[in-house]
């Protein structure tokens, strides 16, 4: 990275510090490095420079779980109604 490239100040909890600066010696990157690397990687993951990460299987599981409960809960007050 260039002297001129743009700077950030953030603050981060300090066992993420920790293992970045572990990740970054085990890569043998600087820190900045590292997590620039991290970052883009995430982007990349995206196959979209602004999408957001994929869900995992299991996310999706049981999101679709709490629908479908939701959707037959539904179904079931409107038989109910029906019905009376």
């Amino acid at each position: 990275m260039a002297r001129d490239d743009p700077q950030i100040n953030l603050r981060i909890p300090a066992d993420l510090k920790d293992r970045l600066d572990r990740a970054s010696l085990k890569t043998k990157r600087s820190l900045t490095a590292e997590v620039v690397a991290r970052l883009e990687e995430t982007f990349r993951a995206g196959n979209e420079k602004d999408a957001p990460p994929a869900i995992d299987t299991k996310t999706m599981d049981l999101f679709a779980d709490h629908v479908a409960g939701k959707v037959v809960k539904a179904l079931n007050e409107i038989e109910k109604k029906r019905t009376n």
